[in-house]
């Protein structure tokens, strides 16, 4: 069995990944469909690499936000039993908010807001971004997928934009809910629970210490 302050550099470069991987039906033919969801995606990367929250945050899904408004609401509302209750994913998102984003600051928010203040401060991994591009675009509809690529390698994994207020946008919640079994068979890589798993990603994450106390409320 491992230690619990595990090694830190690999798993944190998967995070920073995972965290980037951290919108009516339309009426164009299916190349000008496939050439907009490029430029959606591109438009998002640069978002995100050039820290421009607000951008960042007109690129991606109403679904997106509206998880971002379930997580601040744990992150300043759910006790231990509820958070350790959740899927691996969602522990990770809402500690990580929890540990980062100042209560006072928190109350103050909505999911928008959260996501915006993320991005703002670079909580993704610049060279994950910069890596990461997409490869063949299938539209259906209102739904398009594509492929992902790190560098010149494709991956078995797809991204999923939705066109929304009439424009593509990116859907981050299928890319965070697939990963919820590479947590699992981390935690059982290092041999240790979830819950300790999900604290030590957090340390990794914002670099200061994490302990048990986190799974609390903080004080109204």
């Amino acid at each position: 069995m491992r230690p619990h302050n595990m090694e830190v550099i690999p798993m944190r470069q998967w995070l920073l990944a995972w965290l980037f991987c951290t919108f009516s039906a339309t009426a164009w033919s299916a190349p000008a469909g496939e050439e907009a969801v490029r430029a959606a995606f591109q438009a998002y990367k640069t978002a995100v690499l050039e820290q421009q929250g607000v951008n960042a945050a007109d690129r991606v899904t109403s679904g997106t936000l509206d998880a971002y408004q379930r997580y601040r609401e744990l992150a300043l509302n759910g006790d231990r039993a509820t958070l350790q209750a959740l899927p691996i994913t969602d522990r990770l998102q809402v500690l990580i908010i929890r540990h980062r984003v100042p209560t006072a600051q928190l109350h103050a928010m909505n999911g928008r807001a959260v996501f915006i203040y993320a991005v703002d401060r670079g909580w993704i991994g610049r060279e994950s971004v910069e890596r990461t591009s997409i490869g063949r675009v299938k539209v259906d509809g209102d739904i398009a997928t594509a492929g992902m690529r790190m560098g010149q390698a494709e991956t078995p994994l797809n991204f999923e934009f939705l066109y929304q207020q009439g424009q593509w946008r990116f859907n981050l919640m299928p890319v965070i809910r697939m990963s919820e079994s590479v947590f699992a068979q981390m935690a059982e890589q290092y041999g240790i629970g979830e819950n300790q798993l999900v604290m030590n990603l957090v340390g990794a994450v914002s670099g200061q210490p994490v302990d048990d106390s986190i799974w609390d409320a903080p004080a109204k």
